[in-house]
């Protein structure tokens, strides 16, 4: 049928004939609807299309390679914890406790997280390494957000012991993935990156948290833990599964080897000190000089560079670490820390003792890590599943044995009491001490 116009109009049960009232068919347009691929595209773009996702997929793919999701988790693991140094004051002050009971909080998250630990060690089966991170990174941010909400100091320090445990998982099983993840000649380099998270936390995370402490304490466990345990979590999420694991033999074998006895104490007493050190720092350097949680934090935050220096640079020595060599830096972290707690004559000079403690911290941390795995290299996360429970109950012990020394004799009593803890830990290696020679400057250098 033809209409007024010219046109072809359709009559009933009859296809319209081609191009009738519409656009010419074999028109550049319909040529490229006829090419366009699943996607719509036509094919002129196919290649771009392809090139983009390709790119996507590598940077993808360098994401989730071990280095960056460990450096993440362990980032994540000290994101929870360093937010308490700035921000006892504040608590004390909302709560109307004392600073020292405060400080107490940690004590909880350091329990939590040692138990968590010892669960790994004991336990006959264990999830996929990705799977156990994933778990920790989601608790932290679940106690993290609990914190922050916290209407009381008890329902604060129930959400500490839930952050605990998600700590406790990240550094355990953090550690061990960075054992077991990559090849071996990549072993060192991935152990570095993933202990640097930590030093890094503090030198991103401090100056950010005391800035929004400095508005409301409560912000501050959102500002930085949150939303780094959100990310690990979704790093980890994007990895293949691992296998889960069965252990094998008796469960406190690994105890009963003299040399992994020696380790956990010494970490035990080390993490103690050291703990300590980290948790009434922001204490000292406010009750000392009179700054402001902004300037504690700028601080910190550049404290801890030091730390990614000698964690690289300790790389060299991780295939060769010695109980000799760990067993000199602890002890010059007890000198070390007698100093901060004796001579405080301005703010420079205390920032200045924490720089080379953390500095020797660094390089020990590393030497530390390697040494346990070396220990017990057929089951590396049971190993560092002690030395995390070592590293946790050590918080545990630091914050109470510093609470209590710093409630009796201040700060001075405080040094003396983290320099006795530090010069233990480095006597529990007298054995190996007297049957192995001491590395030289040189070779510690090498």
């Amino acid at each position: 049928m033809t209409t007024p116009g010219g046109w072809h109009a359709p009559t009933a049960g009859l296809a319209a004939p081609r191009g009738c009232g519409l656009p010419n068919p074999a028109g550049p347009m319909a040529r490229e609807r006829r090419v366009a691929g699943p996607l719509g595209l036509p094919s002129a773009y196919r290649p771009l299309a392809a090139m983009a996702f390709a790119g996507a997929m590598a940077r993808l793919e360098l994401l989730t390679r071990p280095s960056p999701v460990l450096f993440l988790c362990l980032f994540a693991s000290q994101a929870g914890m360093l937010v308490l140094s700035p921000i006892l004051p504040d608590i004390a002050r909302e709560f109307g406790i004392s600073t020292a009971t405060a400080g107490q909080l940690r004590s909880v998250s350091g329990g939590a997280g040692g138990m968590t630990a010892v669960v790994l060690v004991m336990a006959r089966r264990r999830p996929g390494l990705r799977d156990l991170l994933s778990g920790g990174a989601a608790l932290v941010v679940l106690g993290s957000a609990l914190s922050a909400a916290a209407p009381t100091f008890t329902v604060l320090a129930a959400a500490q012991a839930v952050l605990g445990v998600g700590i406790g998982l990240l550094v355990a099983v953090g550690i061990a993935a960075a054992g077991q993840w990559p090849a071996p000649a990549r072993r060192p380099q991935v152990l570095a990156w993933a202990i640097a998270g930590m030093p890094a936390a503090w030198i991103l995370s401090m100056p950010v948290v005391g800035a929004v402490a400095g508005i409301d304490w409560r912000a501050a466990w959102i500002a930085v833990p949150t939303l780094v345990g959100l990310a690990a979590l979704a790093l980890l999420r994007l990895r293949a599964p691992d296998a889960a694991s069965r252990r094998k033999g008796d469960c406190v074998g690994a105890w009963r080897r003299p040399e992994v006895a020696r380790f956990a104490t010494a970490e035990l007493l080390a993490n103690a000190a050291w703990g300590s050190v980290l948790t009434y720092a922001g204490t000292l350097l406010v009750a000392s000089y009179d700054v402001s949680p902004g300037v504690v934090g700028v601080g910190l935050g550049a404290m801890a560079v030091a730390m990614l220096p000698a964690t690289f640079a300790a790389r060299r020595r991780a295939a060769h670490a010695s109980p000799a060599l760990l067993a000199s830096l602890t002890a010059l972290q007890g000198g070390a820390v007698l100093v901060l707690g004796t001579v405080r004559p301005a703010a420079a000079v205390t920032l200045g003792v924490l720089a080379l403690m953390a500095f020797v911290n660094g390089w020990r941390s590393m030497l530390a890590s390697a040494l346990g795995m070396d220990t017990a290299p057929e089951d590396k996360v049971t190993v560092m599943a002690m030395r995390a429970a070592a590293n946790q109950f050590g918080y545990l012990l630091g914050a109470a044995a510093g609470g209590l020394a710093l409630a009796l004799a201040g700060f001075p009593g405080l040094g003396v009491m983290l320099g006795a803890m530090f010069v233990a830990a480095g006597l529990v290696h007298v054995k190996a001490l007297l049957r192995a020679p001491t590395p030289t400057p040189g070779e510690a250098l090498a």
